[in-house]
């Protein structure tokens, strides 16, 4: 058990009773609270990497619309790997079973992109744009015409260049979902963005991703998960002080001990 360095209190969440995990069970899934579901007219996710589980779990619940923006993915690659383990099978070195599991992400992809509740753009959010493969935020909220917004953004490390402009529509977004990444190597600008945040928002569930260390002596993961909620929502100020929440949380890689953190 890791106690939060001091400096990292601003981390603590406040408790809020009605959350809910979204997505798989172990990576990929984000807890946040049910009420916000039900009440959105929409989600803006920032990362897929394959894995719509959260945002399909999203559009059953809320039966709302899914914009998906990721430059990452596109069915050319998938292509590329389902058609190299199938030439991999024929020359009797890969199992069947490999063909298919690649096959089924082939057409996990298919399917998830062409449903009439989401709309998938190949392109990279940015602060400014410099060709036509990018989008900056001042686009995507226009785009969207939500009102009620739900966010999740899962970047790889590119969050902290666009917080600043996810701010300017803190009026429209009422819940933010973000893996942070890289923190011990952007720990002056992490700390600058959470509390940039904090101005109009309750952090009120955070996880560290075990796939990344503990930070020495801070003892908070470099890779940390955490949702953020409107402040105006906030009625009691009653402080969770240790994670991972039985019931809620999953270690990310479900092969190592999940990092377990606490707060004074």
């Amino acid at each position: 058990m890791n106690l939060v360095s001091s400096e990292f209190n601003f981390l603590k969440p406040v408790k809020l009773y009605n959350l809910i995990r979204l997505g798989n069970k172990y990576d990929g899934g984000y807890i946040l609270p049910e009420h916000f579901v039900n009440n959105s007219d929409g989600l803006i996710s920032f990362g897929y990497g394959y894995d719509p589980s959260f945002e399909n779990e999203y559009i059953k619940k809320s039966n709302n619309k899914v914009l998906i923006y990721d430059h990452t993915c596109n069915y050319l690659t998938l292509i590329k790997i389902f058609l190299k383990y199938l030439k991999r099978f024929l020359l009797f070195k890969k199992q069947f079973k490999d063909v298919v599991y690649h096959y089924n992400n082939l057409k996990r992809h298919h399917n998830f992109v062409r449903s009439k509740k989401v709309n998938f753009f190949k392109k990279k959010i940015v602060k400014k744009e410099l060709n036509h493969n990018e989008i900056n935020i001042d686009k995507i909220i226009k785009l969207s015409n939500f009102q009620n917004i739900i966010l999740k953004c899962d970047i790889e490390g590119s969050e902290y260049e666009i917080i600043d402009d996810i701010l300017k529509y803190e009026n429209l977004i009422n819940c933010i979902v973000i893996e942070f990444h890289h923190i011990d190597l952007n720990l002056t600008t992490f700390k600058l963005m959470v509390k940039k945040l904090l101005n109009f928002y309750q952090i009120v569930h955070l996880h560290g991703n075990n796939h990344d260390p503990i930070i020495k002596d801070l003892n908070i993961p470099s890779t940390l998960e955490i949702t953020f909620v409107k402040k105006i929502f906030i009625k009691k100020e009653e402080f969770i002080k240790k994670f991972p929440v039985d019931g809620l949380d999953q270690p990310n890689n479900p092969f190592i001990p999940d990092h377990v953190i606490y707060f004074e």
